[in-house]
């Protein structure tokens, strides 16, 4: 905690954690403007997580959510729990060296499969959504689009292989990230707005309870099909940008963490 009040005065900490935030307010809030199925409004968060630790991390998505709020957005300060804890989370995986540590081809391989199977399951998704706002059963999904999530796994690997190569722990960090938001928000989003969130996810939860799911079971699958490809694609985001950063900056940055 003593470091982390150290890292507060620090006039370049300040301002990349303003940037951050920014960042979050802007990227979400087209977004949400556009209604795409998908966040994308925790990159600062986690870049702050990233290069300054868990609790500059969970200061950004706090700060990220409630000036949001004050701004307009009615759903973002509620979730002010998640950006905390998906800050904390950026911070703890940093500390732990997933953003600069190469990790094996193979790892890449595998996020790059991962990644690209969950862009086919969005897509598909949305295409077999029911003109009555039904979803068909994830098994029906699956079994009947084999061919297509097969050549997205495999091109997936292909392209995390030789593409992402060393940047796999950041991908995997960030589907873990997106998992744990998906179980915390679940219950924000199910009993304080009754499932809907202003955002492109909504039509995804409208399509859960169409098929016969409740509230909360709904809620909790919507996140669990968009949240781990959301913060996989932020991690991954924050990954390069790290990477692309000059040494002696970044090296700067790591004396500062907490």
């Amino acid at each position: 905690m003593q470091k982390f009040l150290g890292t507060l005065k620090n006039p370049r900490n300040i301002i990349l954690m303003a940037l951050a935030i920014a960042i979050n307010i802007a990227i979400g809030q087209l977004v949400t403007v556009l209604k795409l199925p998908i966040y994308l409004d925790s990159i600062g968060t986690v870049l702050v997580g990233a290069l300054l630790g868990p609790w500059a991390g969970a200061l950004t998505g706090l700060l990220a959510s409630l000036i949001w709020g004050l701004l307009g957005n009615a759903y973002a300060a509620p979730y002010f729990i998640v950006a905390v804890v998906i800050g904390a989370l950026a911070g703890i995986f940093g500390k732990r060296g997933v953003f600069t540590s190469q990790s094996p081809q193979a790892v890449g391989a595998v996020v790059g499969g991962l990644f690209f199977f969950a862009l086919a399951l969005f897509i598909t998704t949305f295409i077999n959504i029911g003109a009555d706002g039904a979803m068909p059963p994830m098994t029906d999904l699956l079994s009947g689009n084999i061919p297509l999530f097969a050549g997205a796994l495999v091109a997936g690997a292909l392209v995390g292989a030789f593409l992402i190569k060393n940047g796999g722990y950041a991908g995997l960090a960030g589907i873990v990230t997106g998992v744990v938001a998906a179980i915390i928000s679940a219950p924000i989003s199910a009993y304080l707005f009754g499932g809907v969130s202003g955002s492109g996810t909504d039509i995804l939860v409208a399509s859960f309870m169409a098929s016969g799911q409740n509230i909360l079971s709904s809620v909790l699958a919507q996140g669990v099909v968009s949240d781990p490809f959301d913060k996989m694609a932020s991690f991954m985001m924050v990954w390069a940008i790290i990477n692309l950063l000059p040494k002696r900056i970044l090296e700067s940055f790591g004396d500062d963490a907490e």
